[in-house]
């Protein structure tokens, strides 16, 4: 009898196994969460920022950033068209209980990794690390490998290296996360701006002057424009942006929004550990 009743449970248990399977479950589970999470996000931004009514109903598109960098892109897509992105992280929890992060978003044609900017005829790695995000190609063993610029496909000398990775590392306070809301917006410029039409920002670029997130607030669209400079590959690159945008979740964690080939939003921990913001710079090029 005993062993009648064994064989039974052992039949039962194959059952399970074989009508829910352990590793599909989980799969199952982490894919629905890290769903939830997009759709959250989409729709707080969405129904804050005006600049964002495109993604309401918008399908998205998923992409695995790199081997082992627990990194996602998420293309955003109106009819076919393309209307933004994603890059949403995981952080280092038990994976049956994964926490995403959102590391960056950002508005217009073209989004992080674009297509029509992505090397040809090479394997090319996706590498994120917001602004010094690349592809990284390595054509074979005896040259060096070569970085493309992940947003504007903008190709760089093989003698430029790449910057230890600062994204990845950012406090978990200071990105967004599950039931994130985005709380308060303020936009600064409205249309796409380029930071050398006003150059007063160069005459500063050695005053070694802190900008805090409480003085960036206090910017309005009558303002002078703010440019934000990233030096890139160990200062062998200068990229200036002029500041568009501002986001504050949960009315502790602020993102600063600039013009990249469209809006692009990081976190401004991070936008300050890398870069330098420069206020009410009136210089024009003919001056």
């Amino acid at each position: 009898m005993a062993r009648r009743i064994a064989a039974i449970f052992l039949a039962w248990l194959v059952i399970l196994q074989m009508v829910h399977p352990p590793a599909a479950h989980g799969e199952s589970n982490w894919d629905a969460q890290f769903q939830a999470r997009i759709q959250e996000w989409m729709n707080a931004i969405a129904e804050r920022d005006p600049q964002f009514t495109q993604w309401r109903n918008a399908r998205t598109e998923v992409q695995t950033l790199g081997a082992n960098q627990h990194q996602w892109l998420v293309s955003i897509k109106q009819s076919d068209q393309q209307v933004g992105y994603m890059v949403v992280g995981e952080t280092p929890d038990p994976a049956q209980q994964p926490q995403f992060v959102l590391l960056e978003y950002g508005v217009g044609d073209y989004i992080l990794f674009d297509d029509a900017f992505a090397p040809r005829e090479v394997a090319a790695e996706p590498v994120y690390d917001g602004f010094a995000s690349h592809w990284l190609i390595a054509e074979n063993s005896s040259s060096a490998p070569q970085m493309v610029n992940a947003k504007t496909g903008e190709v760089y000398p093989s003698a430029f290296h790449a910057n230890e990775p600062v994204m990845g590392k950012l406090s978990p306070d200071s990105v967004v996360h599950e039931g994130g809301r985005l709380t308060q917006t303020r936009i600064l410029k409205t249309e796409a701006q380029n930071p050398f039409d006003q150059i007063g920002w160069i005459h500063q670029l050695y005053a070694n002057k802190r900008i805090s997130w409480g003085q960036l607030w206090q910017q309005s669209a009558d303002h002078p424009r703010v440019t934000y400079t990233v030096p890139l590959y160990h200062e062998q690159v200068l990229a200036p942006y002029v500041v568009a945008s501002l986001h504050l979740w949960n009315d502790q964690s602020p993102y600063v929004g600039v013009w990249d080939e469209g809006l692009r939003f990081v976190p401004f921990a991070y936008a300050e550990q890398i870069g330098q913001f420069y206020l009410n710079e009136t210089s024009s090029p003919a001056e």
